[in-house]
């Protein structure tokens, strides 16, 4: 017998008020509490915020609100991340950015 997968979704955004250029690319990486994947996608975006989406196999997160996400934000005039893992229930991932 065959689970239905879970569906988990989401947004990123930035603070700074800047144009994201043609070809900036959302990166999103959902981890159990131990930091193993479990689900990954890449996402082409013209602006913020972005929203996301994946599936898991609800056997490998048996407790979805331990679930975490990483995010990076990669563009032409720079890039932002998460410093820090942010909780999968937040509405919007906030992403900060990272310094060349």
């Amino acid at each position: 017998m065959t689970s239905a997968l879970l569906s988990l979704s989401g947004t990123l955004s930035i603070r700074e008020r800047i144009a994201i250029p043609p070809g900036a690319v959302a990166t999103v990486k959902v981890v159990d509490a131990a930091g193993e994947v479990l689900a990954a996608t890449a996402v082409e975006t013209q602006g913020v915020p972005v929203s996301w989406s994946v599936s898991i196999d609800p056997e490998s997160a048996p407790d979805p609100a331990q679930l975490l996400v990483w995010a990076a934000l990669r563009t032409d005039v720079g890039w932002w991340g998460t410093l820090e893992l942010a909780p999968l229930g937040e509405d919007d991932v906030v992403l900060n950015r990272i310094p060349d």
